[in-house]
């Protein structure tokens, strides 16, 4: 007849082995419940990156006299001051904002049929933008400004000018917002 100890093994054995097929049939079945849950939900996209470029385009000429700056411009001391005072008479022919998202372009036809591209390529850690600017013939015919690489400031206008327009020459004023 077995010893008491030996029966008292073969049910610890038992025991031991009954709670380790209840584990894995535990483990397989929340595997099982784990593989059915839905996947977590994806982070909505990153907002786009945009920044407006409000883009003046000025009419400029020398007339005999002091000239003038069309009030519709705005306070612009740079008008005033070399290079562009060379001429005396400002006045504005369109103001347009354009929306850029980061790496991409927006085109602007300007009075003298020429295409302008401003692009916007990256903010900086200066809270600048680094943005590209050509001027391109109707049609894509050559360019009359092949690419100008700007680093500006919100709200602090730059300069592209020089193109031939009627008997003066188009000034472009870029203000760039976020």
């Amino acid at each position: 007849m077995p010893s008491v100890t030996m029966r008292r093994r073969k049910v610890l054995v038992l025991a031991l082995a009954s709670f380790a097929a209840a584990g894995v049939t535990l483990a397989a079945s929340a595997r099982h419940v784990w593989a059915q849950q839905p996947p977590p939900p994806k982070p909505p996209p990153a907002a786009a990156l945009v920044v407006n470029a409000e883009v003046m385009v000025l009419y400029a000429t020398t007339v005999p006299g002091p000239g003038s700056i069309d009030p519709a411009i705005g306070k612009m001391p740079q008008l005033t001051k070399p290079p562009f005072s060379v001429f005396n008479t400002y006045r504005l022919l369109d103001k347009k904002v354009i929306s850029l998202e980061l790496g991409k372009s927006g085109p602007y036809t300007l009075p003298n049929g020429r295409i302008l591209q401003v692009t916007f390529i990256e903010p900086t850690t200066e809270k600048r933008f680094h943005i590209k600017v050509a001027i391109n013939q109707p049609g894509g015919n050559g360019s009359y400004l092949k690419l100008l690489e700007v680093t500006a400031e919100p709200n602090e206008p730059f300069f592209v000018a020089g193109q031939p327009y009627k008997d003066g020459v188009l000034v472009l004023g870029i203000s760039l917002r976020s």
